[in-house]
């Protein structure tokens, strides 16, 4: 009988199906990056989360975070974890309706693989220590209107996140956002997740990679 994963089996194997679905995935954010990298770990077979995002969705969001509806007052964690579930019964999530801050980083302490789907470098740079303090890989990535970038950072290997951008500060005012540029990093950030768990191995580790989507560039940093 074919699976609901036959397709990727080809990909990952059943090996890497199987760590797959035991993996333990901490996110951080479930704004546009965050609602389109769950979708892809939940159809992928991840079964296993923790999902940290303490806002609730504002009407400026839609455009972006398709799993949202109008004056919803619940926070995104929860609807996160709803949406989740409705993709992929057999998941289990752990949803903590506050911001990642030194204080409640310690909810991602058991994961196997943290994913930055934030918009801010204070939380960024706490998640970046976080995974040279317990030793688990961190993937980020963040959008700006059409541009994008990516990187995958391991401990041991590889500099951190905060060796790479730390000095980086945030933007004055509202970040420009369309949805169709967000979905595009994203399914990247997902696809690093997913080769990261199965056991593929990322080929940026300790790169930055950037996008523009106004031309389809691409440059590939090395720290």
């Amino acid at each position: 009988m074919i699976g609901r994963y036959e397709r990727q089996r080809e990909v990952f194997g059943e090996e890497g199906q199987a760590k797959l679905s035991s993996a333990r995935v901490g996110i951080a954010g479930c704004g546009g990056l965050g609602v389109n990298v769950i979708t892809q770990l939940a159809v992928a077979g991840v079964n296993h989360y923790v999902l940290a995002d303490g806002q609730v969705a504002d009407i400026t969001n839609l455009n972006r975070q398709f799993i949202y509806a109008p004056y919803d007052c619940r926070p995104k964690a929860s609807v996160s974890a709803e949406w989740i579930l409705a993709l992929n019964p057999l998941a289990e999530v752990e949803a903590h309706a506050e911001p990642l801050s030194v204080d409640t980083r310690a909810m991602f302490a058991q994961c196997d693989v943290l994913v930055d789907c934030l918009d801010n470098m204070e939380s960024r740079m706490v998640l970046s220590d976080l995974s040279e303090e317990i030793g688990v890989p961190l993937v980020h990535a963040g959008v700006s209107g059409t541009h994008g970038q990516i990187a995958v950072c391991i401990p041991g290997k590889t500099p951190s996140l905060r060796d790479m951008i730390g000095t980086v500060k945030d933007p004055e005012g509202p970040i420009p956002a369309v949805g169709a540029a967000v979905s595009a990093i994203a399914g990247m950030e997902a696809m690093e997740v997913l080769k990261i768990i199965s056991g593929i191995g990322s080929d940026i580790g300790g790169k930055l990679v950037t996008l523009d989507m106004d031309s389809w560039s691409m440059e590939t940093v090395g720290f």
